[in-house]
């Protein structure tokens, strides 16, 4: 509940403009796009909760460090709030507190003859490609979410763009972080900058993935690169998904690295390219190649290599038109159209990551375990690896919650729990991108092991004592 003392203190330290206990605020901040809380803020039952007590704009880390030395003295928990774009719940208030809202951190600073951009945590990933593009550079990092989140959300959450296969995750990105712990101290992990060193553990693995839980990140160091003079793709239409996962196999074991791969199954395919005829068990592959003029006959080799072994599998080359124009409308999909959110519909993904001998058959596991009669599912891999990749498994369900009857959630979350077992159960992880948010915590200790995730209660018991950060998330 909002203590009076406690909203007096939150206002001497960021100024009475930059703290809010408004209910409107409350409830907009109560919410990230997660499926199922887009769904229930349809029905008065929402205003039930749970919210934050205290929303605040911070505008430098100095307040950050205040606001936590407050937080940790009183017991309250405190949630980092970038641009609100997960899709778990990671920024759910489940237990109350202050929403930390770090988008007035926008500061950005290129170091040209190193390679690198220093960016505080509440940049919009938009914001600073267009910045890094207009210097004639690209951070590669091309996520959905890219409009709306944040580059501290990127790092909190291990989030992935379209261009992994070619730039990697955001974690490969990474150079330096400053973070504000749990008792206000702020700390560097890695001040030097420098790319590779051996002194000791790496902190900015120790912090990334980790949704807030240890600490508030608000300062990120990220390696860069030129931006690319032209991308071109290719598309080919596979008579299974085995000859596509073979395909895409032997293109890496080349050592070649197209900056986008990604598979789709028949269902996922027809929606996506709108290819009435493809056949029931076939897959669609798109390959994109990023190069400079001086580059130019080194992709043209490349995309004759890989055109060959994709024909050899007895692919059907469908050109370049279907990657193109996905390319140019992947960031429609984030955002629900008015329309869609009054249709009697609920849909979401899972995002898991498994080896290439275990892609097809984790497929299957998983859609015969969620799939039921109200719940259809489709996929499609992305974010392909030597050892294997990421598969987007996706269900849909012709229900939504109302007062008296809230059968669509009941169905949601034993839809994404049989999904999640089944993956623990057939040999994939359940996160490849996404974080764990709500529902993935359950399963933290079947993923890591009882000894890891032991050992991971007992490091956050040390860092946050007091539990301020994010509880209930991650698993903790």
């Amino acid at each position: 509940m909002t203590d009076p003392n406690i909203y007096k203190q939150l206002i001497s330290i960021v100024g009475e403009k930059n703290v809010s206990i408004k209910e409107i605020d409350k409830i907009a901040y109560g919410r990230d796009a997660f499926p199922l809380k887009i769904m229930q803020y349809r029905l008065p039952s929402i205003l039930d909760g749970p919210f934050p007590d205290y929303i605040v704009w911070v505008e430098n880390v100095e307040q950050v460090s205040e606001i936590l030395k407050l937080a940790n003295k009183y017991k309250i928990p405190v949630i980092p709030y970038g641009g609100g774009a997960g899709v778990n719940g990671g920024i759910v208030a489940l237990t109350g507190g202050i929403i930390l809202d770090l988008k007035k951190l926008k500061k950005i600073e290129i170091n040209k003859e190193s390679n690198y951009v220093i960016c505080q945590a509440g940049v919009i990933g938009q914001e600073l490609e267009d910045y890094l593009n207009k210097h004639g550079y690209t951070l590669g990092h091309l996520p959905s979410s890219l409009t709306t989140s944040t580059i501290g959300g990127f790092v909190a959450n291990r989030s992935a763009g379209a261009l992994s296969s070619l730039y990697g995750k955001i974690e490969d990105m990474v150079l330096d972080l400053e973070v504000v712990l749990p008792n206000g101290e702020i700390i560097h992990t890695n001040r030097t900058r420098v790319p590779r060193k051996a002194t000791g553990p790496d902190f900015n693995q120790f912090f990334i993935g980790t949704e807030g839980t240890f600490g508030v990140i608000t300062e990120v160091c990220l390696s860069i690169k030129r931006k690319p003079d032209f991308r071109e793709f290719l598309g080919f239409l596979f008579p299974d998904l085995a000859s596509g996962f073979r395909a895409v196999k032997k293109i890496l074991e080349l050592g070649i690295r197209p900056s986008i791969i990604r598979l789709y199954e028949d269902v996922e395919a027809r929606m996506v390219y709108h290819i009435e005829d493809i056949e029931k068990g076939q897959s669609y592959l798109t390959l994109s190649f990023d190069g400079y003029e001086e580059t130019r006959d080194l992709v043209k080799i490349q995309k004759d290599i890989c055109r060959k072994i994709c024909l050899n599998e007895k692919a059907k080359d469908m050109g370049d038109e279907g990657g193109k124009i996905w390319f140019e409308n992947r960031l429609n999909m984030y955002f629900p159209s008015p329309d869609y959110i009054k249709m009697n519909l609920l849909a979401d993904t899972i995002d898991v990551v498994t080896t290439f001998d275990n892609l097809e058959n984790l497929f299957y596991k998983m859609k015969e375990a969620i799939e039921e009669k109200r719940i259809n599912c489709m996929a499609h891999w992305s974010h392909f690896y030597l050892e294997g990749g990421s598969m987007y498994l996706i269900f849909v369900m012709l229900e939504k919650d109302t007062e008296e009857d809230k059968r669509a959630s009941r169905l949601y979350e034993k839809a994404w729990l049989n999904g999640l077992k089944a993956c623990i159960e057939n040999g994939g992880s359940i996160s490849h991108h996404h974080g764990i948010g709500i529902f993935r915590g359950k399963f933290m200790e079947q993923e890591l092991g009882t000894g890891t995730y032991n050992l991971l209660k007992k490091i956050k018991k040390l860092i946050d004592p007091n539990n301020i950060m994010n509880p209930g998330k991650l698993g903790l």
